[in-house]
């Protein structure tokens, strides 16, 4: 008895074999097609072949191979499952039906190991082989396959996965490709065959779908190989009339899904698919991919305005189910795999961010060729993976420092200093923008600060923790701001590590002004996104456009609604690049400047109105200390600042910059950006602003300019790295230490101190929460009689970050400031009726001076109330408070809208068009012959 009776005992009484060939213009591969047919150890019993209106010649290869009798001729627009229909008319009663398609060859053993499988078990009505790629050969492309819950066909395999032999052992799955379908003739003919709804995709799920639920196993034969050149699905297949339409492939997925899923999930089914095959053409819109978004709503369409066709499918589906859907449950992929395939995509974007210098990828075609099993390659004798990759392990190191540097701020919500708590939804932040009044104390109706949107849009997808967003931003805010200056140092320098160091010293620079430590998140996310616009603004001097204008000009209203004074500095430095040389895209810089003025809207012109709050950035108005050395060494003043001589160092280095000639012209516009950072410093130690809530005069804090200073400085010296280059070797080890003193001293004071203080993860109650709980605002008094008592007012727990920008109507402020005033000077009670009347329930002092507390007690209409704390005293109002609160114009929310609106047209303006291009052609290795 030789080894093949041994392994294959199906060959005593070989099942009949059936195969059907269908083609159409596929006279591409037919050639090798054909031949590799020739060469089957086991071939098909019978042959019948299709040609579909073929205009390429493939009809006459088929006739003189197989002659004009097996050969019918089918006219244009015949689908796949018709073809096979037809085949299978002419063809003599077989046990099995073998499937093929025109660019699709197989090798000598193919259709044995089908049977192999096939012939296994009684129950096993389908068989489907593995289906490498061709022309590679060796990735795979298919070894079985099933629909997710969205319509999106998985495979299961990585793309381009190579063929190792890890996917050799026969498996239970819901469908097989129809390249190379073995198919029992019985069970075909108890299905009816192929859906002719389905004339081109997703029958074949469609087909093994309605097979498991008849009760019959489908199964892969690994040891069956196909090698499929996938024409339809990659387009390389000329094109005629009659061929179903681009959209038909998701068509064919919503068909598929709703004509086979189980009644009680029908519904939902219907109504899920229509919402999220909307929100797909949304973002296919925003991705300006308006083809793609096209076929989106045709699909859509054509599957949902022909209910009758769809209740046929059913009604045919549900003669022939034998078994319940829960029962075929494991056949399907879980459910949360198309969200994992979304979030695959962040972390790839993520990966392109912390590793640029990476080879660009080809697609599902790798950069370095295919290696077979015996050419593994020695991958022990490489370095780690942090040698390979320096700038990861900075990436890395930096997020590490974080978590140590922010150890007081990982606890919960972050408050203190100019930061105040975020809200308990982000809701509270969408409602900010659209509300008609807003509850802050007293009330208002004034248009919100702008910059409650991004964190709006942001905080979304973390809906009920929109504080983890804050504190993201300011615990990590050195790495994402090393993050951002090192794609822009790509641009600018060619050599790795001075570039690693300017971009890690940027990140740091953040820290080192104190904007963390003092809950300043609007600088903070500022100094995050200016080497974003640094970076557009060189991108729209060497391709000069339309396109990258507007994506400057969003670049700069966003760092600009958060700290407007971004405002003021990118609107000089355009005009600067302008004067320097910039007039032939002085259209483009038009543009530029235009756009932040347009998004910004209204916000602008509040800041605007009065030029000084310009430097009111987003958070309470904290004053600023910085004296002219505080700001030539780069500091704003305030707690959390790094020690002042740790830029001394740099200094002298960027002046030394500007002595070599080759390097001059590069290093002198860096200074000239960094002057015009520390001439706007400069200007904020003079002047002084107020906020519409209080009239008292505010310092600026100057953080922002100052950090430009810097990074102007560091600029220039790594613009002068060329030039050091030529140096001898103990001059340039000097230079090398005298760099390094400011990052590495910085990166060891900020580890040390940590980012904590006055900010923290603590909560801070303004007001007791009885009294928060309680109808109407609270006045809280603070300071004494003999200094000076200053009032704010609280509605429940106190404003939440974006609030602060608020005020409420200056008339109501200013009579409410005279009953204080009079309150605390006469103590009658006529002051406290007015205080009911603007809203007020009661009076806190959380450090109450005996003073003050004797005048209050000696007013009228006041009771007493127990407090919380010692130290402080609590009277409730007997009037009831007037809790009647004013509407804003209706305008408001239009203006709200227009500027939603308008953000949201200028992102989408800004991405490129995607068209529907010709595939490019396959390469040579199409010429390979298929052989083992």
């Amino acid at each position: 008895m030789d080894e093949t009776e041994t392994t294959r005992p199906w060959l005593d009484d070989p099942p009949t074999v059936g195969a059907v060939l269908v083609a159409h213009n596929g006279a591409r591969w037919l050639p090798k097609v054909l031949a590799s047919f020739g060469h089957m150890d086991h071939a098909p019993t019978a042959w019948q072949v299709v040609d579909v209106d073929s205009s390429d010649g493939s009809a006459d290869l088929l006739t003189e191979s197989f002659g004009a009798d097996l050969v019918t001729h089918a006219p244009s627009g015949t689908g796949f499952g018709d073809a096979v229909r037809q085949a299978v008319a002419r063809l003599p009663r077989t046990d099995w039906i073998w499937l093929l398609h025109d660019d699709a060859a197989v090798l000598p053993d193919t259709l044995a190991g089908l049977l192999d499988v096939a012939t296994s078990a009684p129950d096993i009505a389908m068989v489907g082989p593995k289906i490498r790629e061709w022309p590679s050969l060796r990735r795979l492309l298919e070894v079985g396959v099933t629909i997710t819950s969205t319509g999106g066909r998985e495979t299961g395999l990585e793309t381009g996965e190579p063929d190792a032999g890890q996917h050799d052992r026969p498996r239970d799955v819901l469908a097989v490709n129809t390249a190379g379908m073995l198919v029992r003739r019985d069970v075909w003919d108890e299905l009816d065959g192929l859906d002719p709804d389905l004339p081109l995709y997703f029958d074949d799920v469609d087909f093994g779908w309605r097979l498991a639920r008849a009760g019959h196993r489908a199964m892969t034969a690994p040891g069956a190989v196909i090698f499929h050149a996938e024409a339809s699905r990659r387009g390389t297949r000329p094109r005629v009339n009659g061929d179903v339409p681009h959209w038909e492939r998701r068509r064919a997925a919503l068909f598929t899904l709703l004509a086979n899923t189980s009644l009680p999930r029908f519904v939902w089914q219907l109504v899920r698919l229509f919402i999220s095959s909307l929100v797909r053409v949304t973002g296919l819109l925003i991705g300006k991919d308006p083809e793609a978004a096209g076929d989106e709503l045709l699909a859509l369409r054509s599957t949902y305005l022909h209910p009758v066709r769809l209740l046929r499918a059913r009604r045919r589906r549900a003669r022939t189910a034998r078994r319940s859907q829960r029962a075929i449950r494991a056949l399907f992929p879980v459910y949360w795999l198309p969200y994992q395939h979304g979030f695959d995509v962040i972390r790839e974007t993520v990966r392109a961010m912390v590793k640029p210098e990476a080879a660009p990828s080809a697609g599902r075609r790798a950069n370095r060729p295919d290696l077979a099993p015996d050419e593994d390659e020695h991958l022990d004798d490489e370095p780690p993976l942090l040698m390979r990759r320096p700038w990861l392990t900075v990436v890395l190191g930096l997020v590490l420092a974080s978590l140590i540097a922010g150890r007081g701020l990982l606890g919960g919500g972050l408050a203190g200093g100019a930061l105040l708590p975020a809200p308990a939804s982000a809701g509270q932040w969408w409602g900010l923008l659209f509300e008609s009044h807003h509850d802050i104390g007293l009330g208002s109706t004034s248009l919100p600060p702008l910059f409650a949107l991004p964190l709006a849009v942001v905080a979304t997808p973390v809906w009920f923790s929109p504080g983890l967003v804050i504190t993201v931003l300011l615990v990590f805010s050195v790495p994402l701001a090393a993050l951002s200056a090192h794609r822009f140092g790509r641009l600018i320098s060619p050599h790795r590590a001075p570039r690693i160091v300017w971009a890690a010293a940027y990140g740091l620079t953040v820290a080192a002004t104190g904007a963390v430590a003092q809950g300043r998140l609007g600088a903070v996310i500022a100094l995050i996104i200016v080497p974003i616009i640094a970076n557009s603004a060189w991108q729209l001097v060497a391709r000069p456009g339309w396109q990258p204008a507007l994506r400057l000009g969003i670049w700069i209203a966003l760092a600009a609604a958060f700290a407007p004074i971004v405002l003021l500095l990118g609107l000089v430095a355009l005009l600067i690049l302008w004067w320097l040389g910039g007039r032939r895209v002085g259209r483009q810089l038009a543009v530029a400047i235009v756009v932040p003025v347009l998004l910004l809207g209204p916000w602008v012109a509040q800041r605007a109105l009065r030029p000084w709050r310009m430097w009111w950035e987003a958070g309470l108005p904290l004053p600023g200390s910085a004296t002219v050395r505080d700001v030539v060494l780069g500091r704003a003043g305030g707690p959390g600042e790094a020690p002042l001589w740790l830029t001394a160092t740099l200094i002298v280095l960027a002046v030394a910059a500007l002595v070599p000639r080759a390097t001059r012209p590069g290093v002198q516009l860096a200074w000239l950006v960094a002057l015009l950072g520390l001439a706007v410093a400069l200007l904020g130690t003079l002047v002084t602003y107020s906020t519409p809530g209080s009239p008292a005069d505010v310092t600026p804090w100057v953080g922002v300019p100052a950090a430009l200073w810097l990074a102007g400085l560091s600029t220039a010296v790594l613009l002068a790295v060329p030039a050091v280059t030529s140096w001898q070797r103990p001059a340039i080890i000097a230079a090398v230490v005298v760099a390094l003193v400011m990052p590495v001293g910085t990166g060891v004071w900020w580890v040390a101190r940590g980012m904590s203080d006055p900010v923290d993860d603590s909560r801070r109650d303004v007001v007791p929460a009885f009294l928060a709980d309680r109808p109407g605002d609270t006045l809280v008094l603070t300071g004494s009689v003999a200094s000076g008592v200053e009032y704010e007012v609280v509605r429940g727990e106190g404003p939440f970050l974006g609030q602060e920008a608020l005020a409420p109507p200056s008339s109501v402020s200013s009579e409410l400031t005279s009953s204080v005033r009079r309150l605390l000077a006469q103590s009658t009670g006529p002051q406290v009726e007015t205080l009911a009347g603007a809203g007020i329930g009661a009076i806190y002092a959380p450090h109450a001076d005996a003073d003050l507390a004797r005048r209050i007690d000696a007013t009228p209409l006041l009771e007493p109330s127990g407090s919380d704390d010692p130290r402080s005293r609590v009277w409730t109002l007997v009037p009831q408070p007037d809790l009647v609160q004013p509407s804003a114009p209706w305008w408001h929310r239009v203006v709200m809208g227009v500027q939603v609106v308008l953000w949201l047209a200028a992102i989408v303006l800004t991405a490129p068009v995607r068209r529907r291009t010709d595939p490019e052609p396959l390469s040579n290795e199409e010429d390979e012959v298929v052989t083992v």
